[in-house]
């Protein structure tokens, strides 16, 4: 069974800044980028803080509670919650970083905003006293608001790739500041407008002895959540937006119901079978994708804090769940959207903002299609291949 939090102050912050958000969204849509003020309220309230030691002054909250404030604000606006969905993952290396790094970046004034990009697009090499970075990456969500880069980057010795010992390509993750990059205006999409996820590029950048982490790395600091490995908390994190979209749709598509009286007809949408059946089949994608998602996060977390360390299956049924999840919820905001008829078209109806919301974070590579394949994969032959 699923437990909850007795407290979880940062989702009462989330709950909130929901209604602001929501008003707000169409605005950050055409902006195409979240307005600076709500950036700083998350930053303010803890929520880009979640994933950071106590020890440093940030909240260092359980698994679910982070995974149940990005679904809340998500259900307010996708883009938002996408966002602070890449800022509070891209913080849980302050648990990686050294403690020295770890207290500069994450424990001073102003808070650490990072965005982060996980696509090895760039070169980077050593040289006295820490690295030099060039590359140019995409996807860099919130970016705009952001006032650190967590950047990925191949190390170079002059042309020749490093590789590890395992022969697999040497892949660290430096911190950059804002000064060290800058934003391309590209993001020029069908959904999730208001995320900013532009180009970054940085030329040359030099990244002090330690100011990067390795994803493989073990933690720096105590904590049950800094033993819950990082990579395997992207997929829920990711498909906590899909589900937040989806939830604010299905309340979306009551409100519609009730009052619309479609065309040639005298009842309610409402009143339609059709309707009833498909807002039924919506509630229960909706519903099953949360639980198998939050059920496999529990179990894992479980096991993490009975002193056990994160068994494969565990992982690999984790990141099943946040795939499942995705296409669940996008197939009920589907039903969702073709129940609603010609009204799901309007600018001024939200139906289609979460159509095309949710539709964008299918592509995310931490829950699309091909991971059902890689987790089949591993199911049937104990191997595993990318990445992730």
């Amino acid at each position: 069974m699923r437990s909850e939090s007795v407290t979880c102050p940062e989702l009462e912050a989330a709950r909130s800044l929901g209604p602001e958000i929501a008003a707000r969204a169409q605005e950050f849509e055409r902006a195409r980028c979240l307005a600076p003020e709500i950036v700083q309220r998350f930053a303010d309230d803890g929520l880009v803080d979640m994933g950071v030691p106590a020890d440093y002054g940030g909240r260092e909250c359980a698994p679910l509670d982070i995974l149940r404030v990005l679904e809340e604000i998500s259900y307010a606006d996708g883009s938002a919650g996408w966002c602070l969905m890449n800022y509070a993952t891209s913080a849980l290396v302050s648990g990686v970083l050294s403690p020295h790094w770890g207290r500069e970046l994450f424990g001073g004034s102003p808070r650490c905003v990072p965005a982060g990009v996980l696509a090895p697009t760039s070169r980077a090499h050593f040289v006295d006293g820490g690295m030099v970075v060039s590359g140019r990456w995409s996807w860099a969500s919130g970016c705009d608001n952001a006032n650190w880069l967590l950047a990925t980057a191949v190390m170079y010795d002059g042309d020749t790739p490093q590789t590890n010992p395992d022969g697999s390509p040497e892949i660290l993750l430096p911190l950059l500041s804002r000064e060290q990059f800058t934003i391309h205006d590209t993001w020029y999409v069908s959904g999730l407008r208001a995320s900013g996820s532009h180009d970054v590029e940085s030329k040359d950048a030099f990244v002090p002895e330690g100011r990067w982490v390795k994803l493989t790395d073990p933690p720096s600091v105590d904590g049950d959540l800094f033993r819950f490995p990082i990579a395997t908390l992207f997929p829920p994190a990711v498909v906590a937006v899909s589900i937040g979209i989806a939830r604010a749709a299905f309340d979306s598509f009551i409100a519609l119901a009730t009052d619309k009286v479609p065309a040639w007809n005298t009842a309610t949408l409402a009143e339609r079978p059709s309707a009833q059946i498909d807002i039924a089949h919506a509630e229960a994608h909706i519903d099953s994708a949360r639980s198998y998602v939050f059920e496999t996060v529990e179990a894992l977390w479980y096991e993490i804090q009975q002193g056990q360390e994160p068994t494969t299956d565990s992982r690999r049924r984790t990141r099943l769940a946040s795939c499942h999840a995705c296409e669940a919820a996008t197939a009920a905001v589907d039903l969702l959207y073709r129940a609603g008829g010609g009204s799901s078209i309007h600018e001024d109806n939200p139906l289609q903002r979460y159509f095309r919301d949710i539709h964008t974070t299918t592509q995310h590579v931490q829950v699309a299609h091909i991971g059902f394949q890689n987790m089949g994969r591993l199911r049937l032959t104990g191997k595993l291949e990318g990445p992730f």
